[in-house]
């Protein structure tokens, strides 16, 4: 079985339901929703406490940070509280589209980082072309981090293994000139996760198609293929290290 430890539900051409459906089918047995916003964090909070094997982050995309209020927090705070609610994120900062300053994504990252010690929950980082700026702010972290989407080399798997962060690998990992594709043996066999991202991302093989959770078998498929072990062998070792970051029952 595997863990789809990254997918947006809320977002997806088909309901949630069905997506969760066909994803069990193809043997991806739980999926994450993550939450960008107030709005959908609600959303997924609610999705989480309905739909069987589905959990739910809650949390503020970097995209939305120059619109975050301090009743935004507090309600990520009480959605935190909600069953089926399992990490706080994604949150962090993005210098590739620069829709936000880099003070204003750093003031809502460190406020939830804050919250994340309050609560105790597992942090979702997205950072992009900005990992030092995102190191040097987790280093205020005291709780499980999972760098969601990876796109580093050699250096930034180092210095993520150093800190016991998990990685999480994306679609993107397939794409032709993947740095991270290159580097793949470095990343700590208790650190690695496989995720969809959908609806983007969609890996390699259904490039051009909007991504579902079910699809995260390619990328595991590819990451195994790099790593020398069996299809089996990598769901088995990314299945437990999901469970473990974010705290799932075993037999969840």
């Amino acid at each position: 079985m595997l863990i789809d430890s990254h997918a947006h539900l809320l977002m997806l051409e088909v309901s949630p339901e069905e997506a969760v459906k066909t994803a069990a089918e193809s043997g991806v047995g739980l999926v994450v929703n993550i939450g960008t916003n107030v709005e959908d964090s609600q959303g997924g909070a609610e999705l989480a406490a309905l739909v069987p094997n589905v959990y739910s982050s809650v949390g503020i995309h970097p995209h939305n940070a120059g619109t975050y209020t301090a009743s935004d927090l507090e309600a990520l705070a009480e959605l935190s509280e909600s069953p089926g609610v399992v990490a706080l994120g994604e949150v962090g900062l993005d210098y590739f589209r620069g829709d936000w300053s880099g003070e204003v994504q750093k003031a809502l990252f460190e406020d939830v980082i804050s919250l994340a010690n309050d609560t105790r929950l597992p942090l979702i980082i997205h950072s992009r072309k900005a990992f030092s700026d995102t190191m040097s702010c987790l280093s205020h972290a005291r709780v499980t981090v999972i760098l969601h989407c990876f796109e580093g080399g050699e250096r930034e798997i180092q210095e993520a293994n150093e800190r016991g962060y998990y990685i999480g690998l994306a679609g993107n990992v397939t794409y032709k000139g993947s740095e991270t594709a290159r580097f793949l043996p470095l990343i700590e066999e208790d650190r690695l996760l496989v995720e969809t991202d959908s609806p983007y991302l969609s890996p390699q093989p259904m490039r051009g198609k909007k991504n579902q959770p079910k699809n995260v078998v390619y990328t595991a498929r590819f990451v195994a293929e790099r790593l020398g072990v069996s299809e089996d062998e990598l769901a088995a070792r990314t299945t437990r290290n999901a469970r473990e970051a974010f705290n799932l029952p075993s037999e969840a």
